[in-house]
């Protein structure tokens, strides 16, 4: 049986307590696929305990490493598991994006999966005297089309009462049903996405050795050349729950940075192995660059400005335990642009969550993730670090990042960093009126798009009106103006028949005028009153957003300016000094 669910929900403490085995006091936390073996009587249990994921978020937000001993884990146990158990701390709220986040996870399985699965509730203890159902029933839809998805099997298990022995021989002989249910046969692990992950590895181990010796020689290139620092003034970028503040403190061996969420750039100084060293702190950026102000990155940027002299690094945090998508590279560049270019040779990415690693290398995380965290360290010029938040006392990986930041400083001559703050504020300046020139423009494009869109729905329902009107016009001229003779008599079923085809289609374009006309009604109020900018969906599939974002980007990229009208002017030439004046607020002028 395979353990599965995410983190902190006690997956080992199930294994241990079905095994019988004791909880260990100082347990690292589960980062590798791993089989255990035991007996529950005259049974012999063969356990895979699996990493966990984070709770809330789906699959693609989670590190390539830890998917990959999810899926590896279907292999520990050959020919395949009879049942995977699925962990729920119950002590907790169960809501969508718990239910996404399970859902995307167990999906990497392969298909069958929900067949072999029973739910198991941890934290017994905190359901009491309730039974599971009414906790089930109170928690809502999520948790019930979890547990329906899973064909109604969950058991309750108190970790805290491991010598309670009826409530795993309960347990397995749910397990037993859920086998028999399947008619006994184990669940088949694909065998392609075995061989899969294993050519994956072989080609991450390969590209890791080779970004390895390129380090090493680069190192040793600059060994020479570095001295020990008598003082090392650092500054902290990077998103939001990155672990810059926790970093900080290692750093300085004291708990001096708030570990919540900061909102003010904090200086502290300590000396550290016979260095004065200086951590500047600053509050972290959102991935959502929409969400950072400019007050936000005027804060950001200060921290830069409280060492007068200038730093000697600057330290991109990156966490280990979320994947680094093209979104938070995206946030990162949106803050990193704000300095000039000569910044990247005084950054170094400090990899935190190092525990994640578990025995695998940092060079095997960064080959193993997507482009964008590549692209990141190759910018850095392969200056990166990996440190473990959770070991404050295991000074050697601080001392080894000290020494990292020594040859970084030789590999620079020994200059610091000290940007020209006026600069680095004209760049906030222009990235917030390019922001504002952005929102107009789609304000305006909406405009555009449904004053065309009610031009087409009025021509529409013109149109109707004439092919109405030349209907009735039709059935009016077919009207007898003398006494009907007897051949109409005998014809006159067949032309019954015809009008009442010519009222069903009367009818018809009836109540596609109606539609049109609350459709028009609907489209006018939009083009008053709405704010934000939809594009149509012509293919019945969702429109790219960065696809609109790129023409946006591209319109807002050019010179702006105002006429003596408060008008809104755009630049489209450097060359001939062309000026497109459009007035995009005032000339929105609504349909009569």
């Amino acid at each position: 049986m395979i353990l599965l669910g995410s983190r902190s929900v006690g997956k080992t403490s199930v294994g241990n307590t079905i095994l019988g085995f004791k909880e260990q006091v100082d347990a690292k936390r589960t980062a590798q696929s791993a089989a255990r073996q035991g007996f529950v009587g005259k049974t012999e249990i063969t356990l895979v305990d699996t990493p966990g994921w984070w709770k809330g978020f789906p699959a693609f937000e989670t590190p390539e490493a830890i998917k990959e001993e999810v899926m590896r884990s279907m292999f520990l146990c050959p020919p395949g598991p009879h049942v995977f158990l699925l962990v729920i701390d119950a002590d907790a709220s169960f809501n969508g994006k718990l239910l996404d986040a399970v859902t995307t996870h167990m999906e990497l399985l392969g298909e069958g999966v929900w067949r072999h699965t029973v739910i198991v509730f941890t934290r017994g203890d905190w359901v009491g005297t309730h039974a599971i159902e009414e906790y089930i029933e109170g928690e809502g839809e999520s948790l019930q089309r979890l547990v329906e998805q899973c064909g109604n099997r969950y058991h309750v298990l108190n970790n805290k009462d491991a010598s309670d022995g009826t409530q795993v021989t309960e347990l397995l002989e749910k397990i037993t049903g859920t086998v028999a249910g399947n008619g006994w046969d184990h669940f088949v692990p694909d065998e392609q996405i075995f061989l899969t992950i294993e050519e994956r590895r072989r080609r991450v181990e390969e590209a890791a050795t080779l970004r390895q010796s390129q380090i090493k020689a680069r190192r040793t290139s600059l060994r020479d050349f570095s001295n020990k620092l008598q003082e090392l003034k650092i500054v902290m970028l990077g998103q939001k729950t990155s672990g810059k503040s926790a970093t900080g403190n290692t750093l300085l061996r004291k708990q001096v940075f708030a570990t919540c969420q900061n909102e003010r750039c904090q200086t502290e100084e300590e000396e550290v192995s016979d260095r004065l060293v200086t951590v500047i702190d600053t509050p972290g950026w959102w991935k959502e660059t929409s969400r950072c102000t400019e007050d936000m990155d005027k804060e950001i940027v200060r921290g830069l400005s409280l060492s007068p002299s200038g730093v000697h690094a600057v330290l991109l945090v990156v966490p280990l335990d979320l994947r680094f998508s093209q979104a938070h590279l995206g946030a990162l560049e949106d803050h990193m642009n704000l300095f000039d270019q000569g910044i990247w040779k005084h950054t170094m990415v400090l990899f935190t969550y190092g525990d994640n690693l578990a025995d695998k290398s940092v060079e095997e995380h960064i080959e193993r993730e997507h482009s964008a965290l590549r692209w990141l360290v190759d910018k850095c010029e392969n200056k990166y670090h990996a440190i473990n938040n959770m070991k404050k006392a295991d000074m050697t990986q601080v001392a080894e990042l000290f020494e990292k930041i020594e040859e970084m400083v030789a590999g620079n001559s020994g200059q610091l960093f000290c940007p020209d703050m006026k600069d680095v504020h004209l760049r906030i300046d222009e990235k917030f009126k390019k922001r504002e020139l952005k929102h107009v423009l789609k304000q305006w494009l909406e405009h555009e798009y449904r004053r065309r869109e009610l031009e087409l729905m009025i021509g529409f329902k013109e149109k109707l009106l004439e092919l109405q009107a030349d209907i009735r016009e039709s059935v009016a001229s077919q009207k007898p103006r003398t006494l009907i003779d007897m051949n109409k008599i005998k014809t006159k079923g067949n032309g019954q028949k015809k009008d009442e085809k010519e009222e069903k289609v009367d009818a018809k374009i009836n109540r596609e005028i109606e539609k049109l006309d609350k459709d028009i009604m609907r489209s006018t109020d939009l083009l008053r009153n709405s704010k934000d900018f939809i594009l149509p969906d012509f293919k019945g599939e969702s429109l790219a957003p960065g696809n609109s974002d790129k023409v946006l980007d591209w319109l807002s990229s050019f010179k702006t300016g105002t006429n003596t009208e408060s008008q809104l002017t755009l630049n489209f030439s450097g060359t001939s000094g062309y000026t497109s004046m459009h007035d995009f607020i005032t000339d929105m002028d609504m349909p009569e």
